[in-house]
């Protein structure tokens, strides 16, 4: 009886995969960052968008992607929803991150450069 259990859960899971892979629909397969590369004079912000495009050549603008960024000014902040703010203050300086969408295992990233007033 265990061994009809495992059989069966092996092949429930080579057809759900096999659904999952021959399915009409297409899947994403890029996710790229717009606007790239972007800059913000201080203080201001930029609205990022991530655009998918998905194996059938369509592309949509991905509003549920994960923002995150790296930079190592605490001057500048990515929201969740991609709303990038520079807080720049001083002389002249200019302060640079990444910024990346993610979702489903994939990941789009640019470049954000931030300046103050004085650049």
């Amino acid at each position: 009886m265990k061994n009809l259990s495992a059989v069966t859960l092996v092949v429930l899971l080579v057809l759900a995969v096999a659904s999952l892979s021959c399915g009409s629909g297409s899947h994403l397969v890029s996710i790229a960052v717009s606007p790239n590369p972007a800059t913000i004079n201080a203080p201001g912000s930029i609205q990022f968008t991530a655009i998918g495009t998905f194996s059938d050549g369509t592309m949509k603008v991905l509003s549920s992607a994960n923002w995150t960024f790296s930079s190592p000014s605490s001057e500048i902040t990515v929201s969740s929803s991609g709303l990038a703010t520079c807080g720049v203050q001083g002389g002249p300086v200019a302060e640079d991150a990444t910024v990346t969408a993610s979702i489903a295992g994939l990941s789009g990233s640019t470049m954000l450069s931030c300046n103050s007033p004085g650049v």
